[in-house]
């Protein structure tokens, strides 16, 4: 009772606005100084006058406004309401997120960096890593959503038919369905030797996939009416282990005839993870009952071909590490200003405040060299 009466009075507070002020500066230096992307672009890409430094500044400056103005404060919105588990079919995200959403698709942020031939604009993929800088930063959990369509993109186009492609590649590159991956199951995590979930072939070429997948990151929501989720299982009479499993495409609904989100394909959400840090983002089991999924790439090679959608993952993780590296600094440094304690040793310091009861403890030697290791971090890990 009293838990549940300190989460109503916590959740009938304004919700407090994560500052967050993209470091345009410093993202600069990176690209211009240390890089020279512009050297590296020309050698790169010589027939695209529209890889150039006055593009980048001006994708830069308006992803800058968005995740300033719109993600941002909603990052705690987002760790106070979570997202909450309505039925089998249903999951709602926090209060926000499907506004800011689709203010990043009519943006055609999600296109950035994917092939016009699928709807994309086509520019290099490093102007999506800086895109990606910020967007992290300023709201983990909401980043979550686009971020693994990418690797949901990347796979089916790199391993997918051309009949896969057309299908569902130009809804992944506008961002009206995002995509998942579903690799573990109650019985194994990492160990995918141990996966069970079955594919059984259909008379049209398709299969029937039926098995339990757990811990999916962003595996329903109201963002979209449409989820590609891309899993792994195992055809009849593979080979035991790794070398045995294959990997799927299976629509939360199947398209019509029109190509948009039709009937549902019995995916069914168990239950969401109560996940510390990570409350915007629904991770989901997800119980496949039956459902359809077409072949992505060779049989039995479908560990393989999932690595496009790890590594695309992996490139995800190492910008978090940098965008905590960048949040803690930008949190921390208004507070070392702020926060009174004690006197500093060296009385000529600028940040002292004599005629205060203290002084600051960025005054304070140890303070500052914490603050400046944050700020090393996230710069080096840029």
């Amino acid at each position: 009772m009293m838990r549940a009466a300190r989460l109503v009075v916590a959740r009938a507070r304004p919700a407090a606005r994560r500052a967050y002020t993209a470091p345009l500066k410093d993202m600069r230096f990176a690209l211009e100084e240390v890089h020279d992307f512009e050297k590296h672009y020309a050698t790169l890409l010589p027939d695209r006058d529209d890889v150039n430094a006055e593009t980048l500044q001006m994708i830069m400056g308006e992803a800058a406004k968005f995740c300033e103005n719109e993600l941002a404060p909603l990052d705690s919105i987002g760790d106070e309401a979570g997202c909450t588990h309505v039925d089998e079919q249903t999951v709602k995200t926090p209060p926000g997120y499907k506004e800011a959403y689709d203010q990043f698709v009519e943006g055609g942020w999600q296109g950035l960096v994917f092939p016009e031939q699928y709807g994309g604009q086509g520019l290099p993929y490093s102007y999506g890593i800086v895109q990606s800088d910020m967007m992290c930063c300023a709201n983990w959990t909401w980043n979550m959503y686009p971020g693994l369509s990418k690797g949901a993109i990347n796979t089916i186009y790199s391993h997918g038919t051309d009949e896969l492609k057309d299908a569902y590649l130009p809804k992944l590159v506008e961002g009206a369905w995002t995509g998942t991956m579903c690799l573990t199951e109650p019985q194994c995590g990492s160990d995918l030797a141990q996966v069970t979930t079955k594919a059984e072939p259909l008379d049209d070429g398709s299969y029937a996939i039926t098995g339990t997948k757990i811990f999916i990151s962003c595996g329903e929501h109201d963002l979209t009416d449409n989820i590609v989720h891309c899993v792994l299982a195992r055809l009849p009479g593979a080979p035991a282990g790794t070398k045995g499993i294959s990997l799927f495409l299976v629509p939360k609904n199947l398209p019509d005839d029109a190509g948009e989100a039709g009937e549902w394909n019995t995916t069914r959400i168990g239950r969401i993870e109560d996940k510390m840090g990570c409350h915007g983002s629904s991770t989901c089991e997800i119980n496949f009952d039956q459902s359809k999924g077409w072949l992505i790439g060779e049989a039995n090679k479908g560990l393989n071909h999932m690595f496009t959608f790890i590594n695309t993952s992996r490139l995800g993780t190492a910008m978090q590490g940098v965008a905590a590296a960048e949040a803690s600094f930008q949190n921390a440094l208004p507070y070392a200003r702020d926060r009174l304690a004690m006197r500093a040793l060296d009385r000529g310091n600028a940040d002292r405040t004599p005629d205060a009861a203290a002084d600051p403890i960025i005054a304070h030697p140890d303070v500052r060299r914490m603050l400046l290791t944050q700020k090393a971090v996230s710069e080096g890990g840029r």
